[in-house]
């Protein structure tokens, strides 16, 4: 007899032996025939593409290739793309999509940042990797609050909670209140009601490790 398309159906092609066979299936398209054995699937999810993918940009950038925006920070010129920066910083993002004029500049001045920290702030938005360490911290971290990358704020404010003893706890304290680190900010207070007469007496504080017999 006659075999006739059916309307409104999903032609399914299904192995068997060595024959393509197609099929005409009713309802629900993505339902086989009874008895037609299901299409074997494997999904993949790459855990290299997305490193793989920053490095190639990344290089990219260092070669000045396919660069849409140059950050100007004092004396320097930090080449990069819009797309990248914007998916790595809300501050970026809010300039970069927005109607400020920014948007439309190929150049475009950043102010009130430490060239170096700035620097640093990019190079973690392409590898995802920052050192943070005593020469830098006071500056990062105000650069990454900037910039509202939470992750680097995190990261410089776990750095100088390990770094606090009762010669410096108050001025930790201060700096974290200025940059709004509550979580360091009650750090600091705790360490410093748990280790007050030593805080009180800094002078003391420092010959007793000067002197300190082991």
């Amino acid at each position: 007899s006659e075999v006739k398309p059916c309307p409104r159906t999903k032609m399914v092609l299904y192995a068997t032996g060595m024959d393509i066979t197609s099929r005409c299936t009713l309802g629900d398209p993505n339902k086989l025939p009874e008895g037609v054995p299901q299409p074997a699937r494997m999904p993949y999810v790459s855990d290299k593409h997305p490193r793989q993918t920053l490095e190639v940009i990344n290089l990219l950038r260092k070669h000045r290739e396919l660069c849409d925006v140059v950050l100007v920070v004092g004396a320097k010129k930090i080449y990069a793309h819009r797309v990248i920066l914007s998916a790595c910083s809300p501050y970026f993002r809010a300039m970069f999509t927005g109607e400020l004029a920014e948007s439309r500049q190929t150049e475009v001045v950043i102010r009130d940042i430490d060239e170096r920290a700035m620097e640093l702030l990019i190079d973690f938005a392409y590898t995802s990797q920052v050192t943070v360490e005593e020469g830098n911290v006071q500056t990062l971290l105000p650069a990454a609050c900037l910039l509202q990358l939470a992750e680097i704020q995190e990261a410089c404010c776990e750095f100088l909670k390990r770094q606090l003893d009762p010669s410096n706890c108050l001025g930790i304290r201060a700096f974290a209140d200025t940059h709004s680190c509550r979580e360091l900010l009650r750090i600091a207070d705790k360490f410093t009601q748990h280790n007050f007469q030593e805080v009180r007496n800094p002078i003391f504080y420092i010959l007793q490790k000067q002197y300190r017999y082991t």
